[in-house]
């Protein structure tokens, strides 16, 4: 009879789950930046990777470029979709903070049965010099996972929709199926009970 051994280290395991799925997503993001990087820019894709090497350019210095990019554009892009576009490259950003958190700060081992567990930056103090420490919960991470890959969604469609010129009425209609689809998937994502111990393979 073989003997089991292992260790504990960080949160539970459905919060472990959970995290490999931000980091998954947020690594998706890539993609749909890069193209909208080569539409508002006009490079070719080996142009574009010789830039973002060049100048090692990172993902916050590429949504600066392309927001800057996006508002000198000739023709002008569509008031919305440059609104839209704005405002989902501050929720990447205001998203990606939080997933750098969770990827990178030492977490803390959860109270058995709980799904909750506390992560620190070793390398990081407050203002009065006190270890800064978070509480992160399995919702917490859902809802940051979530976050993502609709971001993602949205950028995937805004890069493509930038390459064309669409008739006013056409845009109002794909937005309205992207806020209609987005809020359907958060919901129901959201809302999805944890499975149990038993349940899981």
């Amino acid at each position: 009879m073989s003997e089991q051994y292992g260790y504990i280290a960080g949160p539970s395991d459905a919060m472990k789950r959970e995290i490999g799925q931000i980091v998954i997503n947020h690594a998706l993001c890539d993609a749909p930046l890069l193209n909208l990087f080569m539409a508002l820019s006009g490079t070719s894709e080996q142009t574009a990777y010789i830039l973002v090497q060049s100048l090692n350019l990172k993902a916050g210095g590429m949504t600066k470029a392309i927001l800057d990019l996006a508002k000198k554009r000739e023709p002008a892009i569509n008031a919305e979709l440059l609104s839209r576009l704005s405002n989902h490259i501050d929720e990447y950003r205001k998203l990606s903070l939080l997933r750098n958190e969770v990827a990178h700060w030492q977490w803390q081992p959860s109270e058995p049965g709980s799904e909750s567990a506390s992560a620190s930056n070793v390398m990081r103090r407050s203002s009065d010099n006190k270890q800064v420490i978070k509480e992160f919960t399995l919702h917490g991470l859902t809802e940051l996972s979530v976050g993502l890959i609709t971001t993602f969604s949205a950028l995937s469609l805004f890069a493509g929709l930038i390459q064309y010129e669409i008739p006013e009425f056409g845009l109002r209609h794909v937005f309205s199926q992207l806020d209609n689809v987005s809020a359907r998937v958060k919901e129901a994502l959201l809302s999805l009970p944890e499975p149990s111990a038993e349940e899981l393979p």
